[in-house]
């Protein structure tokens, strides 16, 4: 009797214990590996509490007012707070099954089987089943009636297990759906993370692109700078050089018109010089026509002269030489006086 109450004790414990992991896998959600007070407030669909009540629980469970409980925390303080509470239901549950028995023993066995069949709410239609217990109770074979409250008693049994399998699948499906959507949630806070860091990479990236284009373009425009100021330097030297060349072009069209106005001086005066070379060269052939002719009227009155002394003095034919003599001299002054006018 004392090793069926131990496995009973043992049994309760681990089954308690299985409980508390899921009531706790059920508040931990995250898969944090802890819970806080919030947290708790995922057991109201398990545990009849209040929000208030189950604040309270957490309280007494938090010992060391850490605020949060772990699952060792949670599952030695649950057993505690489960054996009290299984104390206060063991009291009622005495109670209920005193009420009950006093029930069964004012109704019959079958009566209150019937009973517990109807608040299993599970089968739809009692009234056959109903029939059939009347029908037996009216009989007087007590083996029949034994087997009656027999097979009801089964049905009874059976008919909880399942729901208690039920609900315990139903809860395992629960959980199932909690572990799948944390899972679900795990991996898309995962996939979040993941886009978040690929788009900081793609950011990070974007801006390495940037900053290397805006370093080429800070290049290229210092290179183009540098050329502009190039051709500004190149540009203000050709400036210079055109100030430079039309000092010079002034200065050299000053000259040309000094030396115009020198040359048109230099042209007067030549031309004033040749009026006067021309008056000169007029008088001088004037004076030498004038020369010419006295010289020729002198040789003329010289041959007469001198042919009148040789007709006298030599005879004819001395004076006929003279005379061709002086014919060669008038010849020879000719000569002279074209060659002079033509100097």
């Amino acid at each position: 009797m004392e090793t069926a109450t131990s496995r009973g004790t043992d049994r309760m414990e681990a089954l308690l214990e299985e409980r508390a992991q899921q009531l706790f896998l059920l508040s931990d959600r995250e898969r944090k590996g802890f819970i806080v007070k919030r947290d708790m407030q995922r057991m109201r669909s398990e545990i009849p509490l209040t929000p208030e009540q189950l604040e309270a629980v957490f309280d007494s469970l938090d010992v060391n007012n850490n605020g949060y409980l772990t699952i060792e925390q949670f599952l030695s303080g649950f057993g505690e707070f489960v054996a009290s509470h299984s104390r206060n239901s063991w009291e009622e549950d005495s109670v209920m099954e005193s009420s009950q028995k006093e029930v069964q023993d004012s109704d019959g066995p079958v009566q209150y089987l019937l009973r517990e069949l109807e608040s299993i709410n599970v089968l739809h239609n009692l009234e056959v089943l109903r029939q059939l217990c009347h029908h037996v109770e009216q009989e007087e074979s007590p083996l029949i009636r034994n087997n009656l409250e027999t097979f009801l008693q089964q049905l009874v049994t059976d008919l909880r297990r399942c729901q208690k399998e039920q609900r315990n699948l139903e809860e395992a499906l629960k959980l199932k759906d909690d572990e799948h959507d944390a899972q679900v949630r795990r991996l898309f806070e995962e996939m979040e993370t993941q886009l978040h860091e690929e788009k900081k990479n793609q950011a990070r990236h974007v801006e390495q692109k940037l900053q290397l284009r805006w370093s080429a373009l800070e290049q290229d425009l210092a290179e183009k700078e540098q050329q502009l100021q190039d051709v500004l330097n190149r540009q203000q030297g050709l400036t210079e050089r055109v100030h430079v060349l039309r000092s010079k072009e002034m200065c050299i069209k000053e000259e040309n018109e000094r030396l115009l106005r020198a040359k048109e001086e230099l042209e007067a005066q030549l031309q004033a010089e040749h009026r006067e070379v021309m008056q000169v060269q007029r008088l001088l052939d004037d004076a030498r026509q004038n020369e010419a002719w006295e010289r020729r009227r002198h040789l003329s009155a010289g041959f007469r002269l001198a042919k009148r002394i040789m007709l006298e003095q030599r005879g004819l034919i001395h004076q006929l030489q003279l005379l061709q003599q002086m014919t060669s001299t008038l010849e020879g002054g000719e000569e002279e006086q074209i060659s002079d006018r033509s100097w």
